[in-house]
């Protein structure tokens, strides 16, 4: 079989982009990663000149190669390089190791921030709490919080995270299923408000594919985490994430025509919020905040799960 020629230089190609038609050679789609990268920055004003960037970094290949990008093209910013540790044994080590590891190498200052240390659980110890909530909505609500104290604490501007278009997509489907229209109208997936007092929380990713990101960090060589959660599943967004790519499949740059889409749905007049949690002071829509709400249900759980066994042990003595 005939190898196409690279659309951009001629060179024999080794990927077909199909909802764009170009044939790439390996140089030609790492430029191209660089470059929409750079592109969406711009376009956005994520990052101004000389501000200082906390970015999340998980180890894994998405966060890896967002940190990369950005200490080789922002040079003017103070980069620094945020773990967040949920508490998950067998899968968080990894991914602590090779953050650390990649920051050192990048000579980016990398702090670490644990679920235990901030709500006095890990994602590991909620298994017999969380009752009708998955591990990854739990999680996902830690997570936020966890990197805008971190943004917050260290003087950030601006937080940046690896989220992709795919990961955007599925957010948004979330958003749907749950009916939540007033966060359809308040995200923008470009430039967020984050809760951190208004540090920006920026996706200079939102504009590329996962697989596409997956080639790219496996061209550059870097060392990633291929440790699965193994709570994934649990929640809808996997389901979400296969609908979409055998959409995809059958009709390339579906995925491009559902974000334009979704993204008229913001409106810069629409606001939410305007008041504070009165248990731990962060911006909230509600009297108590989602983490607050979420460590009280926890703790709930918690103490009637204790009475029940407490109970079972008088009747067997």
């Amino acid at each position: 079989m005939q190898v196409k020629p690279c659309t951009k230089c001629g060179r024999p190609s080794f990927y077909y982009r199909p909802y764009s038609g170009e044939y790439l050679c390996k140089g030609c789609f790492v430029t191209s990663i660089y470059d929409i990268t750079l592109q969406t920055v711009r376009k956005y004003e994520m990052i101004k000149y000389g501000e200082k960037v906390a970015v999340g970094v998980s180890g894994g290949k998405d966060s890896v190669s967002l940190l990369y990008i950005l200490a080789k093209f922002f040079k003017s910013n103070e980069i620094i390089a945020v773990t967040v540790d949920e508490g998950i044994k067998g899968y968080r080590e990894e991914g602590i190791e090779i953050a650390s590891k990649v920051a050192s190498q990048l000579n980016v200052k990398h702090v670490i921030y644990s679920y235990k240390n901030l709500f006095n659980y890990t994602i590991d110890e909620i298994q017999e709490y969380k009752g009708k909530y998955s591990s990854c909505t739990i999680c996902g609500i830690f997570r936020r919080r966890a990197l805008d104290i971190a943004a917050k604490e260290l003087g950030a501007q601006v937080l940046a995270t690896a989220h992709n278009l795919d990961d955007i997509l599925q957010s948004y489907f979330i958003l749907l299923t749950n009916g939540d229209t007033e966060r359809l109208k308040s995200f923008n997936p470009a430039v967020e408000s984050s809760e951190a007092f208004g540090i920006r929380k920026v996706h200079p990713f939102f504009r590329i594919y996962e697989k596409e990101l997956a080639m790219f960090a496996m061209l550059k060589g870097f060392d990633f985490q291929t440790v699965t959660c193994p709570y994934m599943q649990q929640g809808i967004r996997s389901e979400i994430r296969d609908f979409l790519n055998r959409l995809e499949e059958r009709h390339a740059g579906i995925k491009y025509q559902l974000l334009d889409t979704f993204m008229s749905f913001y409106s810069k007049e629409f606001k939410v919020g305007g008041q504070y949690c009165k248990m731990c002071g962060w911006p909230s829509k509600n009297e108590l905040c989602q983490v607050c709400k979420t460590i009280d249900y926890l703790n709930k759980n918690k103490y009637k799960l204790m009475s029940e066994n407490n109970e079972l042990d008088k009747h067997s003595d």
